[in-house]
């Protein structure tokens, strides 16, 4: 049984304490099961603290996550408002698998041989199959269409230049699944979305730690906030890296019309436009921290072309100054800049008027903290399964000259990865 097997067949057999697996696809990943400490906060102070356990014993991994409110109440400068998931939740584990070029385990060495051995008994029933009915959107096409004219409204009067418009679409569970442990049918989801769209920043995580674990988050994202890697960059500096994903198109079935939404893209000035504008915003964010002269990205993104969709992504590097800290940092680059927009701050404050509801976990941060460096993913295409189904959220860059019902019809092409029905 493959490593990946494995994971999803222990993950359905609902193992108590508080599995994280986070997933790039055939690339590296981490697995934990058994955490020893859990950090708990509904703002950013937390961060302070796990950074000095992580920078103590570093041979520890911390797993877990930022909501996208707990970022942007740190943004705005208030409270985070009430919400159905912890802002800030990370968890150090006793031993956690990292698995990819070569597998090794970090932390305690007797924790690491049982968690070898729990996987290796692991035996729960995979069943195949999309356990998810049809999703359907949660705001009418007309809504949705006006929340992007209001949008452009904003954009007109100066406010704003462009402005990232979610809306969320649910799928219940299919009768024959219906009185399988939530467990179960949260493995089933995410096995069948790495099998028919691997993403490089995967996830499956048990919401609440314990037994009958009755949430689950199943990310299928494609997009790096920041990776920082130790002594990588200019001169023995620590090297930050972001991919910031900004223009798409759906994939098409037909090869001809499927190298032509590709061209489309690449050759369209108005994407073009939206992605330079979110570069520049990430340029900006990870040099407040960056050694002078050293921020780097592209003339002209490229072209990433994953199953369901094609990207523009660009890698902005810098090397941070040596006296970087992990608060700094999330500080500087969170939320993400490709799912806000420019500028930031006055942006997130129109985003929360026109989508009048939280986006949790999705679009804030899924975190790993490791002994070589860190990484974060933007938790896109990313949703939150429990006994109701699956709740999930797509969308896209508002410009001033973007069409409405094209823009609708962008949502529901980043959300088919999840539409199986």
């Amino acid at each position: 049984m493959s490593r990946a097997r494995q994971i999803a067949a222990l993950a359905a057999s609902d193992p108590g304490g508080a599995l994280a697996w986070l997933d790039g696809g055939d690339g590296r990943g981490f697995f934990g099961l058994e955490p020893d400490v859990e950090i708990v906060a509904d703002d950013l102070s937390g961060l302070a603290e796990v950074e000095a356990m992580w920078r103590a014993e570093p041979q520890f991994v911390w797993l877990g996550w930022l909501t996208y409110e707990v970022g942007t109440a740190a943004l705005l400068g208030r409270p985070m408002r009430p919400a159905p998931l912890p802002g800030l939740v990370l968890r150090r584990y006793r031993a956690t698998l990292e698995f990819g070029a070569r597998e090794r385990i970090h932390g305690e060495a007797r924790a690491g041989q049982e968690l070898l051995a729990r996987l290796a008994s692991a035996t729960a029933d995979l069943e195949e199959g999309w356990p998810l009915a049809p999703v359907r959107a949660l705001v009418d096409p007309e809504d949705y269409r006006a929340r992007v004219r209001e949008a452009q409204t904003f954009i007109a009067a100066g406010e704003t230049y462009q402005i990232n418009l979610t809306q969320p679409f649910a799928a219940a569970w299919r009768p024959a699944w219906q009185q399988r442990p939530i467990a179960a049918r949260a493995a089933a989801v995410y096995a069948a979305l790495r099998a028919g769209a691997p993403a490089s920043m995967g996830a499956l995580m048990a919401v609440d730690p314990g037994r009958s674990c009755g949430r689950w988050v199943a990310s299928n994202s494609p997009e790096t906030l920041v990776a920082v890697e130790f002594a990588r960059g200019q001169d023995g500096g620590d090297l930050a890296r972001s991919w910031p994903i900004k223009g798409t198109r759906p994939r098409g079935g037909d090869p001809a019309r499927d190298a032509a939404a590709q061209a489309e893209l690449l050759s369209s000035t108005k994407d073009l436009a939206e992605h330079v504008m979110i570069v520049d915003l990430v340029r900006n964010d990870l040099g407040r921290l960056a050694v002078p002269g050293t921020v780097e990205a592209p003339r002209r993104p490229e072209l990433v072309t994953l199953p369901t969709v094609h990207h523009l992504v660009s890698e902005v590097r810098c090397t941070l100054r040596r006296d970087w800290t992990l608060p700094a940092l999330m500080a500087a680059m969170f939320p993400g800049g490709s799912v806000t927009g420019a500028p930031k701050r006055r942006t997130v404050e129109l985003i929360e008027a026109l989508e009048r509801r939280e986006r949790g976990i999705y679009c804030g941060a899924i975190v790993v903290l490791e002994p070589d460096g860190l990484r974060c993913s933007i938790p896109i295409r990313t949703g939150i399964v429990d006994a109701s189904g699956l709740a999930v959220q797509t969308g896209g860059g508002i410009v001033i000259d973007s069409d409405p019902e094209a823009e609708r019809r962008e949502c529901w092409a980043k959300v088919r990865a999840f539409d199986r029905g």
